[in-house]
């Protein structure tokens, strides 16, 4: 937070008196403004109150104006919030002493001079400030300029606390911890080469003196070193709030449940809960499914669509029922997608499926293919379909004989898939490997 050197040392030139004597308050801020950034402000406005408080580091009553200029000047306009320095300003605005010793000129509000409290006023009066630019801070020491303006302090102070937002006072977090010299016999004007040095050690070496206030120690009386008997306890109370656990299965039956179930995953896909859920009832007790729990053959390419492993283990278990034909039937005429092929590749891995129905699926799955007038959707299917084609072949779940004619036709019809092509050549393989065998049975 300290400044640095350099920093205090551009920011001394800026009030030096020479400066201050010569160049309006508009100059002023240019010069601030070129050597400290945005970034730089807060630190620099610390520096500047404590220097203001420290009437023998700033001994120039025109020093001390353009310090409160440049003070009021880092966050005039700014649209983020109040000056953090608001509280600084009705410090000085408060008077501590009499009013009789004010009108004599002595300090009024720690350490300004009447002449510097009547300028902070007409600083924070808006209708005033454009016309304080164009002075010098020592013309604005002027007696002229003390006479011609006759504030109402009280107004402009209320108006102040009103208009912006007024923290606490700095003063009263603790005292300072570097006092003025009481000696009188000094004179008012310190050599600067003295000042200078003398607020380099004050603000930058180290831990800066200014900035360590002297703060009251709270008194706090030390813990007990052991556990007795008469140890107070401090207890807070709190209202216990209870959660009442139901199990929302116990009055329910596994057949209630799995309708729900099934009715849900006709409807959307089921959470990997859900279906272990569903599949472990399915396993427990295989009778639920020939029960009514909701499922048809209607339902059945809904539930594909939606949950195929569902799918796979509901037909598995129905392949006792006499009910199965129908739900074949209505695999074999629901719309060929990823889905239902995976559970017809499935199903046939696990049981023996009619051939009829095998049959009458793959001529569905190519005649699906020539329907579709998309050729990119078109391409997609026929992948699909050769990729299924050849797993069937390769588990020899159907025979080549019966079906070669007509899948042979379908790789023809799209040979420009590579995966046609590749059904195709399967099948010269085996129609090559079965011709040698049976030339082979004759020889």
């Amino acid at each position: 937070m300290a400044l640095s050197t350099k920093e205090l040392s551009n920011l001394l030139t800026i009030l030096a008196v020479d400066n201050v004597s010569s160049n309006n308050l508009e100059t002023i801020a240019t010069a601030f403004h070129r050597n400290f950034s945005r970034f730089d402000h807060f630190r620099v406005g610390t520096a500047l109150t404590l220097l203001l408080q420290q009437k023998d580091l700033l001994p120039v009553a025109a020093q001390r104006i353009a310090g409160l200029f440049l003070l009021y000047e880092l966050y005039r306009g700014e649209a983020n919030g109040p000056n953090p320095f608001n509280s600084f300003f009705l410090e000085l605005l408060t008077p501590s002493y009499e009013d009789d010793r004010a009108v004599s000129g002595a300090p009024v509000g720690h350490t300004l001079s009447l002449t510097e409290r009547n300028f902070l006023l007409q600083l924070l009066t808006p209708q005033t400030f454009r016309e304080l630019l164009k002075k010098t801070p020592a013309s604005l020491c002027s007696s002229e300029f003390i006479v011609s303006q006759a504030l109402d302090p009280s107004v402009i102070i209320q108006a102040f606390i009103d208009s912006s937002e007024v923290g606490v006072a700095k003063g009263g977090c603790g005292l300072s911890t570097v006092i003025a010299d009481p000696d009188t016999s000094i004179t008012n004007h310190p050599d600067a080469s003295i000042a200078a040095p003398t607020a380099e050690n004050l603000l930058c070496v180290g831990d800066p003196w200014l900035e360590q206030p002297f703060e009251p120690s709270f008194i706090r009386p030390l813990p007990p070193l052991h556990s007795c008997t008469d140890e107070v306890v401090w207890l807070n109370p709190t209202e216990s709030q209870y959660t009442i656990q139901w199990d929302s299965m116990m009055v329910v039956s596994g057949t209630d449940e799995i309708k729900k179930l099934f009715a849900k995953a006709c409807q959307e896909v089921l959470s990997l809960q859900e279906q272990k859920t569903l599949i472990n009832h399915l396993e427990t007790d295989p009778k639920l499914i020939h029960q009514d729990i909701g499922l048809t053959p209607a339902k059945l390419p809904q539930l594909v669509d939606k949950n195929p492993t569902i799918a796979i283990e509901t037909i598995l278990k129905l392949t006792t029922s006499s009910q199965i034909s129908e739900y074949f039937v209505s695999l074999v005429n629901m719309e060929m997608n990823l889905h239902s092929m995976e559970v017809v590749n499935r199903l046939t891995q696990a049981v023996d499926l009619p051939p009829e129905f095998l049959h009458l699926y793959i001529n569905n799955c190519i005649q699906r293919c020539r329907d579709v007038q998309d050729k990119g959707l078109q391409s997609r299917l026929v992948r699909l379909v050769c990729v299924f084609l050849q797993s069937l072949i390769r588990n020899k779940i159907i025979s080549v004989q019966d079906e070669s004619l007509e899948i042979q036709t379908f790789c023809l019809d799209y040979s420009k898939i590579k995966e046609a092509t590749a059904l195709y050549r399967l099948l010269k393989q085996l129609d090559g490997e079965a011709t040698a065998a049976s030339s082979g049975a004759k020889t």
